[in-house]
């Protein structure tokens, strides 16, 4: 493949963070040179402003400088004199997250959206892109992971050149630069690199093993692995703290902390391992669910402004309900930690006042603004399109069952109808409607297109399940049995502070709501006894309900009397139990069913 556009990227001082690209282009008329940075990168929908850590630009040919002008936040326009360009430009990097780039002297993280211009009319050129090894010596054993193909004279995990189809093709694959240890394994002859960064105490064999299981189950939901992927590479970026993950085509870029990871010797699945294969299951899926079949309107991506769907839902919330279900149905997971996991996705979806106030229609469009922007108001204004999107799709499931169906079965309907266009709204009902299921196409609308509750154990009892409920002991109680010790409800989630405790949500017509009380408040003292992230758990055992209580709290630096009625908590943290083994089995066996 001969580049028409070519890129050279070097680290050019780790300690500031600062990467140096030089583009190099031949104009293809006399017209100046358009050139741009994404505003946001396909899978986090967010305008990130990729172009604010772009710190200088200069462009010039073989006779000198060129003039360039800034046409808006995120391009520029190089007039040229009809020979070869180079643009050099530095940009700042060290975002630690999976959507942009990082640099410090134990890794680099690039992403090529926020880092490689587009020239505008060329996008469906070849690119090129060299990767220079650092000169600081700090990185002198530093090696290079990435999906994207290198060049015949660059060494696997090498410096050096690697070539894209196209722009798109280009942004869509993140590389890692640093330390690393790195493990292979094979879907169906198809090789698969699991890059764990860093001195990361990890049994690196557990997790490939663990995850080579997760991907058969996954793949087992579509029958095959995508024609056009020839290999696929799990970026494992650790650090002391961070979580997080994005699809790519051919690849996922993670981050982890680093005790997520399964320790030598580790023969259970504690929580956050279980955490981390579970995203590494979400990000898997996604190779088939979005980066290949995908909502139409993302036919193709443009990537200068928002660009919205209502149909997150179905990508993000599938994809989380399969995530889970892939561990337990591999047999990673037993049932009783697989329903623990289901009942905290339930509890965080139904405790909000937000279940009753948005749908997930709009939670998807405006996942821009909303989502992806949540504020202390999330709990009472926004529903999750992940989270309830996934007790959709459990629903879904369930009714699909009961009419000798399954999920995967209209996945793989949607995923032959609709690969090459995209699906369109209304794209599932119109599959169950041709299945003879009209009844079951109009209640999801109603489920997608009505900010209400998902009648969940109106369709549990088809998995064999039953759903109860509880009342919460604290805050953060999700899940799993307790006995319900009469203790009140304070109607706020909080976190501790110098003085007491300060409130970092109000739930509406709560009693912190009903008092007055506000996100910020902080709390020292209710009828006489301090406040404190220790003693408030108790105190709501043992302070009496439906009482005047007084309450002392600052608010920034005024000091506030305020009376408190404190409440019963209601019944919102769910419990789910097998009630019918046989329908049970027959359930999550019919997950791995590959026929129509």
């Amino acid at each position: 493949m001969k580049a028409s556009i070519q890129y050279q990227l070097r680290c050019a001082d780790i300690a500031a963070h600062l990467i140096e690209v030089e583009l190099s282009v031949r104009p293809l008329d006399q017209a100046p040179l358009q050139l741009s940075l994404p505003a946001w990168i396909p899978g986090s929908y967010m305008i990130r402003d990729f172009a604010r850590n772009l710190i200088w630009l200069t462009a010039s040919d073989r006779d000198g400088a060129l003039a360039v002008l800034k046409t808006d936040k995120q391009s520029w326009q190089v007039k040229h004199r009809g020979q070869p360009v180079r643009i050099c430009y530095q940009l700042y990097a060290f975002d630690r997250s999976v959507r942009a780039a990082y640099l410090d002297d134990e890794i680099a993280i690039l992403n090529p959206a926020c880092l490689c211009l587009a020239v505008a009319g060329m996008e469906a050129m070849p690119h090129q892109l060299e990767i220079l090894a650092p000169s600081d010596q700090d990185a002198a054993d530093w090696r290079l992971a990435t999906a994207l193909p290198a060049a015949a004279d660059t060494p696997f995990l090498g410096f050096g050149t690697y070539l894209a189809s196209d722009y798109q093709h280009l942004i869509d694959s993140p590389l890692l630069a640093g330390r690393f240890e790195l493990t292979e394994f094979q879907i169906d002859a198809v090789p698969h690199y699991l890059v764990v960064s860093g001195r990361n105490l990890c049994d690196q064999q557990r997790f490939t093993e663990d995850l080579a299981t997760i991907c058969q189950q996954q793949k087992a939901i579509f029958g095959s692995l995508p024609a056009d992927l020839s290999s696929y590479w799990f970026l494992t970026w650790v650090t002391d703290s961070g979580f997080g993950g994005l699809e790519h085509n051919d690849s996922t870029l993670l981050l982890c902390s680093r005790f997520d990871l399964p320790a030598a010797g580790q023969q259970q699945i504690n929580e956050g391992y279980q955490t981390l294969l579970s995203l590494c299951s979400h990000e898997y899926l996604h190779t088939w669910w979005v980066k290949r079949l995908k909502p139409a309107e993302f036919h193709p991506y443009q990537l200068a402004q928002e660009q919205y769907s209502r149909q997150l839902w179905i990508y993000e919330g599938f994809t989380s309900y399969l995530d889970d279900l892939a561990l337990y149905s591999s047999g990673l997971q037993n049932a009783a930690d697989y329903l623990l996991a289901l009942e905290k996705t339930i509890t965080r979806v139904t405790r909000n006042p937000s279940n009753g106030v948005q749908s997930l229609e709009d939670s998807s469009f405006d996942a821009w603004t909303k989502f992806y922007k949540q504020d202390e108001n999330a709990v009472n204004a926004i529903a999750s399109y992940y989270a309830k999107g996934a007790l959709v799709a459990l629903c879904l499931d369930a009714a699909l069952t009961a009419h000798g169906r399954s999920l995967p079965q209209l996945m793989q309907q949607l995923w032959q109808d609709y690969l090459n266009t995209g699906t369109p709204d209304g794209a599932i009902a119109r599959v169950l409607k041709s299945w003879q299921l009209p009844e079951l196409a109009s209640q999801l609308t109603h489920w997608v297109q009505q900010p209400k509750p998902i009648p969940l154990e109106d369709y549990l009892t088809a998995l064999g399940l039953a759903l109860n409920w509880r009342a919460p002991l604290k805050p953060d109680d999700l899940n799993g049995p307790a006995e319900n010790n009469g203790n009140a409800w304070l109607g706020a989630q909080y976190q501790s502070s110098e003085q007491g405790i300060k409130l970092t949500a109000v739930y509406h017509q709560g009693p912190a709501h009903q008092a007055g009380l506000m996100v910020g408040d902080e709390l020292l003292a209710i009828a006489g006894f301090r406040l404190s992230s220790n003693s408030v758990t108790e105190l709501l055992l043992r302070l009496p309900k439906q009482k005047a209580l007084s309450l002392h709290l600052f608010r920034r630096d005024r000091l506030l009397e305020r009376t408190l009625e404190l409440t019963a908590p209601p019944a919102t943290v769910a419990q789910l139990s097998i009630v019918d083994e046989s329908a049970w089995s027959a359930w999550w066996a019919s997950q791995a069913r590959t026929d129509s």
